[in-house]
C-alpha cells in the first residue's frame, strides 16, 4: 500500500506582492473553482505527484 502526496496549482489576486491580504475563504473558493472547471483528464494533469511513502495496510 502506498500514500501519494500531490500539489495542484491555482491562482488569487491579491493587492499585496506577500499575499498577506489573501484569506482562507478566498484560497477556498479558487482551489474549488479550479478543481470544478477541469475536465477529468485536465485534473489529472494539473496534479503533480511529488511524493510517495510506503504504509502498513492498517493505516
Amino acid at each position: 500500500m502506498f500514500s501519494h502526496a500531490f500539489d495542484f496549482a491555482f491562482s488569487v489576486n491579491s493587492e499585496r506582492a506577500e499575499a498577506s491580504d489573501v484569506a482562507p475563504a478566498v484560497l477556498r473558493a479558487a482551489l474549488i473553482r479550479r478543481a470544478t472547471a477541469l475536465s477529468d483528464d485536465e485534473l489529472l494533469e494539473a496534479c503533480g505527484r511529488f511524493d510517495t511513502t510506503e504504509v502498513s495496510e492498517e493505516g
